[in-house]
């Protein structure tokens, strides 16, 4: 998981891998242990059409007429 994380950039899914990184302030960096950041964010989710941040005044666009668009986009 440390190599994983390491190549790729990012914070490691499993604490005891900051450990193993080659280097020791790799997890400061990218904040694995630091759960005031993470409550700032949001993971990607497919969209659909009932608004996953709680709104419920519009209806939010589904994945298929995201894929239409990006079809009609691209031509």
């Amino acid at each position: 998981n440390a190599q994983v994380a390491e190549y790729f950039g990012e914070a490691p899914s499993n604490a005891k891998a900051c450990d193993e990184t080659s280097d020791k302030n790799f997890c400061t960096t990218f904040h694995a242990a630091d759960t005031a950041y993470w409550k700032n964010v949001a993971f990607w989710n497919t969209p659909i059409e009932q608004c996953l941040d709680g709104r419920t005044d519009v209806k939010c666009v589904p994945y298929a007429k995201w894929v239409q668009a990006w079809t009609e986009i691209k031509g």
